[in-house]
């Protein structure tokens, strides 16, 4: 039996308004990012300047020592922070971008900033702090970087300068590629091939040290 004229031509505006509904999707979904992103940037900078702010002191009467004495925190020291919590800020001067840090590597994190390893070392600590970001969004550029450029990570805590060490490229299945360190060291990982179509099947890892703080 053949098909009605009628019942061809609907069934092809059935799939054209699909295909549309789908293209404007992605591309509000494109453009939604950089605003998320902005956003993220912006709350960090609040939680900085509260962060500066002195704190008033309302009554001056000293108490005793037993009630304030606290075991000497050690860069060890781990913050609790809540998963999707803005809690940093990480720059790289060669790139000339600014990217806030997120706790979590979700999607809706990783579409706001780069985002933190809840089991990774704090920034700063001894330790690998791991941080992960979208190679065509945040961590864009990533693969220019060189051996010897500076990253700068910004917390609560203070700002840290990172200095690259290397890169390597490994399999998006691979397991154990992220390696422990007695040491502060920052590892940034995103999706590879950087120009691939699609879901990437490999990974490239970006490795810093620490060099100093302030």
């Amino acid at each position: 039996m053949k098909q009605r004229p009628g019942i061809a031509i609907a069934a092809v505006r059935l799939v054209f308004i699909l295909s549309l509904c789908v293209l404007l999707y992605s591309v509000f979904q494109i453009l939604k990012a950089p605003a998320e992103a902005r956003q993220a940037l912006d709350e960090w900078e609040k939680k900085r300047e509260e962060a500066l702010q002195p704190v008033i002191q309302e009554d001056e009467t000293p108490l005793p020592a037993e009630m304030v004495a606290l075991p000497p925190a050690t860069k060890n020291t781990k913050p609790e922070y809540a998963n999707g919590e803005v809690i940093g800020e990480i720059y790289f001067p060669a790139l000339e971008r600014r990217v806030a840090i997120l706790e979590g590597t979700q999607r809706a994190q990783l579409k706001k900033g780069a985002g933190h390893y809840a089991g990774s070392a704090a920034i700063g600590a001894d330790g690998n702090s791991v941080l992960a970001g979208h190679r065509d969004t945040v961590f864009r550029g990533i693969g220019n970087l060189k051996k010897h450029d500076l990253i700068e990570v910004e917390t609560v805590d203070g700002t840290f300068i990172y200095e690259v060490t290397g890169s390597t490229i490994v399999d998006g299945e691979a397991r154990g590629a992220i390696k422990p360190s007695s040491t502060p060291v920052l590892t940034l990982i995103t999706c590879y091939p950087f120009g691939y179509a699609g879901p990437a099947p490999e990974r490239y890892l970006l490795s810093a040290s620490l060099i100093g703080a302030k």
